[in-house]
C-alpha cells in the first residue's frame, strides 16, 4: 500500500515551523517573516497556531494580546483578497503591515496608556520604529516569496520560447535588408 503525501501541506507546515524557529533567533525587533507567512500562505490555522505557540512558550499571553492577534489576522484577510495576483499583493502587503500597526498599537494604548489624545499620540509615536521594522520585514520577506512565486513558473524552455518569439516579432516588424555593395 502506497501512502500519499500532500506536498503542499508538508511545505506549509515546514514553512510555518521555520518562521516559528526564526522568532527565537532574535532578529531585529518586528523584522520577521511572520506577516508575509500569513499573507501568502493562506492557512489561518498554521499562521495563528505558530503565533500562539510562540506567545505561549516565550512571552506569554498579555493584556491586549487580542488586538495583536486581530492585527495579525489582517495579513491573512488581505492575503486572501490579493489572491495570487502580484499587483494586488504588492499593494496589499504594505497595507496589511499598516493595519497591523494600527490595530495592535490600539491595544497597547488601551491597556497601557492614558485614555486621552495625548496618550494615543504618545503610544503611536513610540511605536513608529517598530512599524518601520515590521514594514521592512514584510517587504523583504514578502518580496522574496513574491519573486519566487513569479519566477517558479519560468523554466529554461519557456524563457527560450519567449525570447525566440520576441526576436521573431522584431525580425518580422523590422526586416534586415542585405547591405548594398558598391
Amino acid at each position: 500500500m502506497k501512502i500519499k503525501i500532500n506536498q503542499s501541506l508538508v511545505t506549509k507546515i515546514l514553512t510555518a515551523g521555520a518562521v516559528l524557529a526564526s522568532r527565537f533567533i532574535g532578529l531585529i525587533p518586528n523584522f520577521s517573516p511572520l506577516g508575509s507567512l500569513g499573507f501568502f500562505q493562506h492557512n489561518f490555522i498554521l499562521f495563528m497556531g505558530q503565533i500562539l505557540i510562540f506567545d505561549w512558550f516565550f512571552s506569554g499571553l498579555y493584556h491586549g494580546f487580542i488586538f495583536t492577534y486581530l492585527g495579525f489576522a489582517s495579513y491573512y484577510v488581505l492575503g486572501l483578497l490579493a489572491k495570487d495576483k502580484p499587483k494586488k499583493q504588492l499593494l496589499l502587503l504594505p497595507l496589511a503591515s499598516f493595519l497591523f500597526f494600527l490595530i495592535s498599537n490600539f491595544g497597547v494604548w488601551w491597556y497601557w496608556y492614558p485614555h486621552s489624545w495625548q496618550g494615543l499620540l504618545t503610544c503611536y509615536t513610540l511605536a513608529v520604529p517598530f512599524y518601520r521594522n515590521t514594514l521592512l520585514g514584510d517587504v523583504f520577506f514578502g518580496g522574496m516569496i513574491l519573486s519566487f512565486s513569479i519566477f517558479k513558473n519560468f523554466s529554461v524552455v519557456k524563457v527560450k520560447k519567449l525570447v525566440l518569439a520576441k526576436l521573431k516579432f522584431i525580425l518580422i516588424k523590422y526586416p534586415v535588408s542585405p547591405a548594398k555593395r558598391d
